[in-house]
């Protein structure tokens, strides 16, 4: 009796097992007992949309809307950090591609916060983290970053590097 239950009732119970898994994580396709597929498809589960460029500006050459304005920063006089003897400097201009002129507006408003975090963010660079292009990409990408937290993300469309000198 006790080899009747070792050879026929485990391997049964591990099998119904295995199967009640299968179906409980949806390894069996088209069975769906909780419908969960069916809901999703109706539109009652939507993954929310995914924003194109989190951690990355946009291509500096970037289709923008019709109504899409340009603003200008001041230029930055930013300090960076070197083990020399006398300091070293970078001369930083930005421009802002913001969607319409209200959109102006309210960054204008926000220039002070602007300016402080492309000052802080900048002020952190040694003169060999910014050498050449992917010096400039580096610059561009983490400003997008850092003022997407400031502006309204549908106002901001890119950011532009006007100029960018060392000395």
């Amino acid at each position: 009796m006790k080899k009747l239950i070792i050879f026929v009732t485990l391997p049964l119970m591990l099998i119904v097992g295995a199967g009640m898994g299968a179906v409980m994580f949806g390894l069996i396709p088209g069975f769906d007992p909780l419908g969960k597929r069916r809901a999703a498809m109706n539109g009652a589960e939507m993954a929310p949309k995914e924003e194109p460029y989190l951690n990355k500006a946009p291509p500096p050459f970037a289709e923008t809307t019709p109504n899409a304005v340009v603003f200008q920063l001041e230029e930055f006089v930013i300090n960076l950090q070197t083990e020399r003897r006398y300091p070293v400097f970078m001369l930083l201009s930005l421009a802002l591609e913001l969607k319409d002129p209200a959109a102006q507006a309210r960054v204008a408003s926000l220039e002070p916060r602007i300016r402080d975090a492309v000052i802080v963010y900048a002020s952190r660079f040694t003169q060999d983290d910014l050498n050449g292009f992917d010096g400039i990409n580096k610059i561009r990408d983490g400003l997008w970053v850092r003022l997407r937290d400031i502006i309204d993300k549908d106002d901001l469309l890119n950011v532009q590097v006007m100029k960018m000198t060392i000395k």
